[in-house]
């Protein structure tokens, strides 16, 4: 029996079902047969937006759990934060969970994929460059992306009261920058807003390289309104920060080292994300960590475990590709490394074979031969340097200004850090200088500023080459160009005083050239045969570069600037 309500709709649909029926039929001519009535239908589902949103579809192979357990953190100041805005750190590794970056490149280091960008032209001198944001990216609140959040956050990164560390070396050359920096203004002039969809940047100078520079995790644009003001504390949960990003930071708690993510529910992407949870734990100990692994309470970790683990472990030492290793580098604005023939004397004397199995007995890296990475594009794989010629090495040293070990001023050494493969390789060196030099004056201390009033007097120190792009013209500025890192910064950068115009002529040329122009490979290499004659860095070997995670964690893969790439893709298999 039909309800009173019921029945009352039931007889007011019928009565308009029949006046519809009498007007149709009297516009019907006359010898034609009338249309049937409408039949009443059955209710219809509710629509598609009105059910609950499923999760993506996992893959097949997927584990019920989606869980990923992460330690990270070193020792450092900052270690364990999550901003995007630091330009470094171990946050960097995972800023692509949250964050996504203008461009990345692919995990062979060769493909530049859209992120925020998905578009990108220069005009014919390189000056200025149009850059087009995807119309689907949008922030975590619904609200698009937009090119003026793009351009207020480059402006933000460039105050210094940010600490961005390499914010200098991406958009260093856009007009306006160092007004900002200075803070002059908060208004760079060469980022201008097109469109909502549109950023045009022009450079102070041309620049062939500047989608390379931008295409990293230190880059991340922002809701520029929720962090300007607010820089220190904008990322975090209380806040509600609007992200771009699969994933975003659900709870963090510093004083426990605790933190967790959840899936954006505005994700954009048309895959994934996979992963119900990512719980992060501060774990500064790489014993702890390595503790962790093997107690499986967690499924991946930064901290540098000891490769003994390897035998209970074998499978969590995943390979990766990584740019830059660390080398010793010669002074020359310190006596007697001022003179090339007692560098030269330096290096001949040392067998770098010998040095690289002191350094690395277990085989767990490759020996270098020339400066530049051979993961890079460009490089000499058949060319090697500084062949061990004791007999040459001791004539270099007559030939030069002092003639003699016994009339060398002291050496200083330092390795900077207790990293045991590069103290055994230091090691090792002073030891052939011993032997095949006569040099015994000296002096070995782990960290530079151990050496008081005489630390701008030292001669050899370590440091690794740091270029976040896949490009061999960049690393040889970085390493060989006074404006570089390596050479710039006073009298204790690391090779202070060395300048080499011949070097920095042939780098800027290639820096101006196409990075699809076989030229540019042909002038970088030629600058680094220059450099090399020039007798500046001692090699000792490079580690093989890997990931600490176990192997059910599937798409875990890194870019070269450190940072996870297409973290949506991430997901735990059955094991």
């Amino acid at each position: 029996m039909l309800s009173r309500t019921c029945a009352h709709r039931f007889w007011r649909v019928a009565s308009l079902l029949l006046v519809l029926a009498l007007a149709l039929a009297a516009c019907v001519p006359a010898g034609t047969s009338q249309p049937a009535a409408p039949q009443p239908q059955a209710q219809e589902a509710a629509p598609a937006a009105e059910q609950p949103v499923a999760g993506p579809q996992l893959p097949a192979d997927a584990a019920p759990e989606q869980v990923l357990r992460i330690a990270t953190g070193s020792s450092g100041s900052a270690s364990f934060t999550f901003t995007p805005m630091r330009g470094g750190g171990d946050q960097q590794s995972w800023q692509t969970f949250v964050w996504m970056p203008p461009m990345y490149f692919d995990e062979e280091f060769k493909d530049l994929k859209p992120g925020v960008f998905n578009q990108w032209k220069a005009n014919e001198d390189f000056t200025e460059w149009v850059f087009s944001i995807d119309p689907r990216v949008k922030w975590s609140d619904g609200s698009p992306v937009t090119a003026a959040d793009v351009k207020g956050t480059w402006e933000i990164m460039a105050d210094p009261l940010t600490e961005h560390g390499r914010i200098v070396g991406y958009i260093g050359k856009v007009e306006g920058f160092q007004d900002v920096y200075e803070q002059k203004t908060t208004d760079m002039t060469g980022l201008i807003v097109v469109d909502d969809m549109t950023l045009q940047v022009k450079l102070i100078a041309p620049d062939p390289l500047f989608h390379y520079r931008i295409a990293t995790t230190h880059m991340n644009p922002v809701k520029a309104e929720q962090a300007r003001g607010n820089v220190e504390e904008f990322w975090k949960p209380e806040n509600k920060p609007a992200v771009s990003g699969p994933y975003m930071l659900e709870s963090f708690n510093p004083d426990l080292g605790e933190a967790t993510m959840v899936p954006n529910p505005n994700w954009w992407g048309d895959e994934g994300p996979y992963l119900e949870k990512i719980t992060f734990q501060f774990v500064p100990q790489a014993e702890t960590a390595a503790t962790m692994l093997l107690n499986n309470q967690i499924d991946t970790t930064i901290a540098g475990v000891s490769p003994s683990i390897r035998e209970q472990l074998p499978d969590v030492f995943r390979p990766t590709k990584a740019i830059g290793f660390n080398n010793f580098w010669l002074r020359p604005i310190s006596e007697p490394t001022d003179d090339l023939n007692v560098r030269k004397a330096l290096i001949l004397s040392v067998d770098f074979q010998a040095v690289f199995q002191a350094a690395f007995p277990e085989g767990d890296a490759s020996l270098i031969t020339q400066m530049i990475d051979t993961d890079l594009p460009c490089n000499e794989q058949e060319m090697s340097w500084y062949p061990y010629d004791p007999e040459a090495a001791k004539a270099a040293l007559a030939a030069s200004k002092y003639g003699s070990a016994e009339n060398l001023p002291k050496l200083r050494v330092s390795p900077r850090g207790d990293w045991p493969p590069m103290n055994r390789a230091l090691e090792a060196i002073v030891e052939f200088w011993r032997q095949n030099l006569g040099i015994t004056n000296v002096e070995f201390k782990v960290r530079p500023d151990e050496f008081g009033e005489d630390e701008a007097k030292l001669n050899l120190l370590r440091d690794d080459v740091v270029v976040r792009f896949p490009d061999s013209t960049q690393y040889m500025w970085v390493a060989a160009h006074s404006a570089g890192p390596i050479v710039s910064g006073g009298e204790k950068a690391i090779m202070a005083g060395y300048k080499n115009l011949e070097v920095e002529a042939l780098i800027e040329e290639a820096q101006a050239t196409p990075v699809d122009d076989a030229k540019r490979c042909e002038l970088t290499l030629e600058a680094q045969r220059k450099f090399m004659d020039d007798y500046m860095v001692l090699f000792f070997g490079n580690p093989n570069s890997s990931r600490v995670v176990r192997e059910y964690v599937t798409n875990f893969i890194s870019g070269p600037d450190v940072a996870m790439i297409e973290t949506w893709k991430i997901y735990i298999a059955a094991h």
